[in-house]
């Protein structure tokens, strides 16, 4: 009788110090998620500056990304470039709305709605057709996981000059809308401003 309940005590302290090894599926799904978590925040801590905070003093500036690819640099690169220029054309684009809010409080158009929507159209169109084939690239590298970054730059100058080419954009489709003809005129000057204030921004 002694040696059976001694046989159940050992049989029962091993299933229990099994059981104490033994990892829930939900602590070990919050364990990958921390591991993740903390790899994340280390593949940060090792971007370069200019990555994380991409600058330049006379151009308008942006960072792509590819991740790795067993093809290599020549298949990341392009997409990272081209993701670039995307960033770089999301940025013109802001710019210039900037500065046609800007000019409309100066003119102090009355119709903001429809005009806003005449401009934003406009400059969606006219980005389109400015070639970034002028960016350069002005840093890259490539990570310890294989992921392929690139900053490309491209002078104001350059983009103001293009936009100001494209001016009979802005123009032809201020006529077609359904603006009124004092708000079409106001429109003009609107454009006139825009352009000013961009053209000081590269001084």
């Amino acid at each position: 009788m002694k040696t059976l309940s001694l046989l159940s005590l050992v049989t029962a302290s091993v299933v229990l110090f099994t059981g104490c090894g033994q990892t829930s599926p939900q602590v070990a799904k919050q364990q990958h998620i921390m591991s993740e978590k903390e790899k994340n925040i280390q593949a940060i801590k090792n971007l370069p500056q200019w990555v994380i905070n991409p600058q330049s003093t006379d151009g308008i500036t942006a960072v792509g990304m590819a991740a790795y690819s067993r093809h290599g640099v020549r298949v990341m690169r392009p997409q990272a470039e081209m993701d670039a220029r995307a960033k770089l054309a999301g940025q013109i684009e802001t710019m210039v709305s900037r500065s046609q809010k800007q000019a409309m409080r100066s003119v102090q158009i009355a119709d903001t709605d429809d005009m806003e929507n005449v401009f934003s159209q406009s400059t969606k169109e006219v980005i389109k057709q400015i070639p970034l084939s002028g960016a350069v690239v002005v840093n890259q590298t490539i990570m310890d996981n294989g992921d392929y970054y690139v900053q490309m730059t491209i002078k104001k100058r350059a983009v103001v000059e293009e936009l100001d080419k494209k001016q009979e954009i802005y123009k032809k489709n201020l006529e077609n809308s359904k603006l009124t003809r004092e708000s079409i005129d106001d429109g003009m000057k609107v454009l006139d401003k825009m352009m000013e204030d961009l053209d000081k921004d590269i001084q």
